[in-house]
């Protein structure tokens, strides 16, 4: 994997100066029982799909520390992931800190903020180690977080970064004070107001909602992990020749990739790209019968609306980022060089992304029946 040397040397650097700054850290450091926190705070500022990914460490929180006050820390970007959370008592806003640039004067007023809130104990589920020194500077004294290669130096708790999936790694953090998970699940939460909303759009027979786009976070657009949009085109007309209803659903900017589905059909599908909040999609993906789409947030937020999921993978990695519970297949071709595609960098000498062609309309069809048929 020819991963671009600037960023190897920029994480080498990075990693050393954290090595360093870690020490006087570790030398000062108080061990302590974990005492129950009166006040909690989770930091993920972005983005869309980590943010649901994190909603299982939110519900073993509340079950744990029913009478505890828990906050949520997110960017603007992500916001709407965990807004109506019913166990959450509160979000903070971090503004552009986490998810885009930012300077210092936002960084330091964001740190004064969450001071302001005098919590007990925080979990940083970010690995940069900025966001886990945020929470030292806002002066919480029990700070639980990821380490990867020492960048969670300024916390009391570290939890090492292993290869396994996602929220699997989120929850690492609560089992290292002693926490029980449960049964994890991811969580999101449409308003009575979305459900209204959508209410006329989900009519009677099957429906398969399509998301062709997506990839798209701050500070950076994913197309590589899209399928070709005249596959999707294939699959939507086989799927409608099946006897479902095919709607279109994204967000701004998906408009172009819907258009050129739409433009290879031979049949029509209801196109709803660009037209609907999260929360409004949310509430959709509840009703329909089947959800495909890519390592998207929008993927994500079927699984966690409960709604059965076809995801098309290529340079990213099912094990780390798949659909987490619920009922889904992953198509997803190792073709020699993928997975590549680590924390938004990708082998600098692919220009084709074989891998997601790998994928053919056939198997992604199949696999669609088969999720069809046990509805």
């Amino acid at each position: 994997m020819k991963i671009a040397r600037g960023h190897i040397l920029k994480d080498a650097l990075v990693g050393a100066a954290c090595r360093l700054l870690g020490i006087p850290f570790r030398l000062l450091a108080r061990p302590s029982p974990f005492a129950t926190p009166r006040s909690i705070l989770v930091i993920k500022p972005c983005c869309i799909g980590d943010v649901l990914l994190a909603t299982p460490v939110v519900a073993a929180l509340r079950r744990a520390f029913p009478q505890a006050r828990l906050d949520f820390a997110v960017g603007p970007w992500s916001r709407a992931m965990v807004e109506n959370n019913p166990r959450l008592d509160g979000i903070l806003d971090c503004g552009p800190v986490g998810s885009g640039p930012y300077s210092w004067r936002d960084y330091l007023d964001l740190a004064r903020r969450i001071r302001a809130h005098n919590h007990d104990v925080c979990f940083v589920l970010s690995r940069s180690p900025l966001i886990g020194l945020l929470a030292y500077l806002a002066g919480i004294p029990r700070r639980v977080g990821l380490d990867s290669g020492g960048r969670g130096f300024s916390l009391t708790t570290r939890v090492p970064v292993a290869v396994k999936h996602e929220a699997e790694l989120y929850l690492d953090t609560v089992r290292a004070v002693g926490i029980e998970v449960g049964e994890p699940r991811l969580e999101f939460y449409p308003t009575e107001d979305d459900r209204r909303r959508v209410k006329d759009l989900l009519r009677e027979g099957r429906t398969v909602a399509v998301h062709p786009g997506g990839g798209v976070n701050p500070g950076m657009a994913l197309s590589a992990k899209r399928w070709p949009p005249e596959r999707f085109a294939r699959l939507a007309d086989g799927l409608i020749e099946d006897g479902n209803r095919v709607v279109l659903v994204g967000g701004p900017g998906d408009e172009p990739i819907a258009g050129a589905i739409k433009a290879a059909m031979r049949r029509q599908p209801l196109d709803l790209t660009g037209k609907l909040s999260w929360g409004q999609l949310g509430a959709l993906l509840e009703g329909v019968d089947l959800f495909v789409g890519h390592d998207t947030g929008a993927t994500h937020l079927a699984v966690a609306v409960g709604a059965p999921v076809v995801a098309i993978f290529g340079p990213s990695d099912p094990r780390t980022y798949g659909p987490y519970g619920g009922r889904s297949a992953v198509l997803w071709h190792r073709v020699g060089c993928n997975p590549c595609l680590v924390r938004g960098r990708w082998n600098a000498s692919c220009r084709r992304f074989k891998c997601i062609e790998a994928v053919t309309v056939e198997e992604v069809l199949e696999a669609a029946r088969a999720l069809l048929s046990t509805e």
